[in-house]
């Protein structure tokens, strides 16, 4: 096994690799900015940290850091152009708008629209969910910043972190059935930008088939992955593949997910009589 796989710590703080200490990347880090988003302040926060919780991505272990904030995934607006010239055939005339609420939907992240020149006339529009991962075991990701930030090198340590990948997964189905049946309906694309390392569990946890890029799909995977080998200063995020569903397919694969049997329930419910963990009621 090599090295590779044994990573177990943030990938990147403040936009940057752990192991890029150059004078660029040391005054974003004291400032604590994002340089995903226009250098403004990080947002992210943690009640144990008097500091953001900077941490945009981490190894654990993989071959690919993962994105563990959306805003990572705002880097050089590349899935937006992807998208843009996925659906429109281009990107101009195209406009971009965050946090769009559509009453008893939710709210879109991202909607691209396109308009005709010189006009507020809309000639298409597409959405844009951004599905990134969350850590468990999170004071050990705080360590490992309060570590660094005192100059201690966190790629000799493994920190005791895991990743909530199965919950993220489900959130993320739900929100694909929910917004993604709208979209079909309307005969519009709506692009969900997964990672590779998540695309990829969800697949083979909800069994999905026929998984390829349908120009009449309506729902979208944006399959994208953090680079790391051309450029070990500054990663990059990639689009590596495009993949398309029917919210039937989706549907169909979310209600053939194996059930717990009942019997492994009874189990462990004797096991909390057995100890008398129950509340008298």
């Amino acid at each position: 096994m090599n090295n590779t796989h044994r990573k177990h710590y943030p990938a990147e703080i403040f936009g940057y690799p752990v192991e890029n200490i150059s004078k660029e990347a040391e005054q974003i880090r004291k400032r604590h900015l994002c340089p995903f988003s226009n250098n403004d302040r990080c947002s992210k926060q943690s009640r144990l940290l008097t500091y953001p919780m900077g941490i945009c991505s981490a190894w654990w272990p993989n071959n690919s850091p993962i994105a563990i904030c959306p805003k990572r995934l705002l880097q050089d607006k590349t899935i937006f152009i992807n998208a843009a010239n996925h659906v429109f055939g281009n990107t101009d005339n195209v406009l971009l708008f965050s946090e769009v609420k559509l009453k008893r939907i939710g709210t879109f992240d991202f909607v691209l629209v396109k308009h005709k020149p010189i006009s507020d006339e809309i000639d298409d529009f597409c959405v844009v969910e951004f599905q990134t991962d969350s850590t468990t075991g999170t004071g050990k990701l705080v360590k490992a910043i309060e570590d660094y930030i005192q100059n201690k090198d966190i790629t000799k340590n493994s920190y005791a972190f895991g990743m909530n990948t199965y919950n993220t997964i489900k959130l993320s189905f739900i929100q694909m059935l929910n917004k993604g049946q709208v979209f079909e309906a309307w005969n519009k694309k709506i692009i969900w930008a997964v990672q590779q390392y998540i695309y990829k569990n969800m697949v083979d946890r909800f069994g999905l088939q026929g998984m390829k890029l349908n120009k009449n799909d309506a729902n979208l995977f944006f399959i994208y992955d953090i680079g790391h080998h051309s450029n070990p200063d500054k990663y990059q995020l990639t689009v590596e593949n495009i993949r398309s569903s029917m919210i039937e397919n989706l549907m169909k694969a979310f209600r053939g997910t194996d059930l717990p049997q009942i019997d492994d329930f009874i189990k462990i419910l004797h096991k909390k009589l057995r100890l008398n963990l129950g509340i008298r009621i």
